[in-house]
């Protein structure tokens, strides 16, 4: 018996993590990423560009990041379209340097890229910043046989 909810249309899951936004840490951020984009089915070449533009974006977070915060990413996936959020405390506003070498190189592995800045969080003592990135599959791969 289906519930009325469930009515076979396809679901999108979200599957996350959070880690000390220090850069130490970015190790921990690229093998917890690459777990779950291979758990979710991504071939290895698209696993190796992902993790790439994830890289860059982590990486301008933690740096721009107050002492003391964290990274938190989420991924969202559906029908061979991968969305993803990283965000931290920046200590400053517009802390991104979307013209650096590597906002290209992200920009260039991704299908949109994004930032947003929140107001100056007092008791948090920092702006609220995420950075967005969503792909699309190009080409999906034959269903294995049942």
């Amino acid at each position: 018996m289906r519930n009325g909810n469930q009515d076979g249309a396809p679901r999108s899951r979200a599957v996350g993590f959070t880690v000390p936004a220090e850069l130490d840490q970015l190790t921990m951020a690229h093998a917890l990423a690459e777990t779950i984009l291979l758990i979710e089915g991504f071939a290895l070449d698209e696993v190796t560009d992902l993790l790439l533009a994830l890289d860059e974006v982590v990486t301008a977070l933690v740096l721009a990041a107050v002492p003391g915060s964290h990274l938190e990413c989420v991924f969202t996936g559906r029908d061979g379209v991968l969305g993803a959020r990283a965000s931290t405390l920046a200590r400053t506003p517009s802390a991104i340097d979307e013209n650096a070498f590597g906002w290209h190189v992200a920009a260039t592995l991704t299908d949109a890229l994004a930032t947003e800045y929140s107001e100056y969080d007092p008791a948090r003592d920092g702006y609220p910043t995420t950075i967005e990135f969503g792909w699309i599959r190009r080409a999906h791969r034959p269903a294995l046989p049942e």
